[in-house]
C-alpha cells in the first residue's frame, strides 16, 4: 500500500486511513523489510552517517580547543561527552525525529574548563568583549577547517536528505505499480 495524500474527496471507499504516525511507522517497517537494502540505503544509514560526521567535527574541535588551552590529559574524558557524544547523539535523534517524518509524510518545506580552574576564562556577562577576542585568538588558527567541515557536514546533510527524498518516491511508485497490478489481475480475473 502506497502512502498518498489526498483530500477526503478522493478518498476511494476501500482505503486505509492513518494517522501520521501510523504511516510513519508503516513506511520504516516497509523500509526495514525491503528485499533490495541498495534501494532504501539513504534512509536506513543517513541518521548514523550524520551523527558519525558530527563525532568527527566534535573529536576535531575538542582536541583542538584542548591543546590551545593546554588541558593535557586533564578531564579529557568527561569534555568527550557535551562535546562529541551529546551532539552525535542528537544529530541522529533529530533527523530521525523530525526530518525523516517531514520526507516520507512529504511535507513542505524541507526541513544543527573554568569549573576547575584549568584556564582563567572572563565572564561573558562582565567581559563580552574579552570573551570575544579570547574565541577569535584560540579560534582564528582553525577557522578555516571549522568552515570547510561546517561546508562538507551541510553538503552531505542535502545530499543525503535529497537521497531520502528520491527513495520514498521511488517506493510509492513501486508501490503504485504493484496495487495497479494487482487491481488489473483481479478485474481480468472477475471478467472472465
Amino acid at each position: 500500500m502506497a502512502l498518498l495524500h489526498k483530500k477526503a474527496s478522493e478518498i476511494p471507499k476501500d482505503a486505509v486511513l492513518l494517522s501520521e504516525e501510523e504511516a510513519i511507522q508503516y513506511f520504516l517497517k516497509l523500509v526495514q523489510n525491503w528485499e533490495n537494502k541498495s534501494e532504501v540505503w539513504p534512509i536506513i544509514y543517513t541518521p548514523g552517517l550524520l551523527g558519525a560526521g558530527t563525532v568527527c567535527t566534535g573529536f576535531f574541535i575538542n582536541n583542538y580547543y584542548r591543546r590551545a588551552l593546554k588541558l593535557g590529559s586533564y578531564g579529557r574524558l568527561s569534555s568527550y561527552l557535551p562535546a562529541v557524544a551529546l551532539p552525535a547523539i542528537m544529530a541522529t535523534f533529530f533527523h530521525s525525529t523530525f526530518v525523516l517524518p517531514d520526507i516520507v509524510l512529504r511535507k513542505e518545506p524541507c526541513p544543527f574548563a573554568t569549573r576547575h580552574f584549568t584556564y582563567r576564562l572572563p565572564s561573558i556577562i562582565e567581559k563580552p568583549k574579552e570573551v570575544l577576542k579570547l574565541y577569535k585568538k584560540l579560534s582564528g588558527p582553525i577557522m578555516l577547517p571549522i568552515t570547510l567541515m561546517l561546508a562538507f557536514s551541510t553538503a552531505v546533510t542535502i545530499f543525503l536528505t535529497g537521497k531520502e527524498y528520491e527513495t520514498v518516491h521511488k517506493i510509492n511508485l513501486h508501490l503504485l505499480e504493484l496495487e495497479r497490478q494487482i487491481e488489473d489481475q483481479g478485474l481480468v480475473s472477475i471478467s472472465s
